[in-house]
């Protein structure tokens, strides 16, 4: 019963989260690729001082700034999201204390009687 009650209490930090994620994937994953590659062009401007010649290194160290930009981008999204989402929830912890304490399978047994 403890992992039940970790999922109820927990529930408006996995909202907030989720909610994150949907706008990351509408605001934040383009301008994570942009600029990780721009990120990913400079590293290779100093590394191998073009970044106009179209070597595999070059080519691999832009791709990797992109994915590291992408993957920051989303890292930001989800720790603002996840942290909003618990602050928002704190007024309703009560509420959902009471919620984690009845066992699952007593409160399908009673909407089973009620119908």
């Amino acid at each position: 019963m403890k992992t039940y009650r970790n999922h109820i209490q927990l529930l408006p930090t996995y909202l907030g989260a989720g909610v994150s994620f949907l706008a990351y994937l509408v605001l934040g994953a383009v301008p994570g690729i942009l600029y990780g590659g721009y990120m990913g062009l400079m590293m290779t401007t100093a590394l191998f001082g073009n970044a106009g010649e179209p070597t595999i290194l070059g080519r691999i160290v832009t791709g990797g700034g992109m994915a590291l930009g992408l993957f920051a981008s989303l890292f930001f999204f989800l720790v603002i999201g996840a942290f909003c989402g618990t602050v928002v929830g704190l007024p309703f912890a009560p509420m959902l204390r009471r919620m984690a304490e009845t066992e699952p399978v007593k409160a399908k047994v009673q909407i089973e009687q009620e119908l």
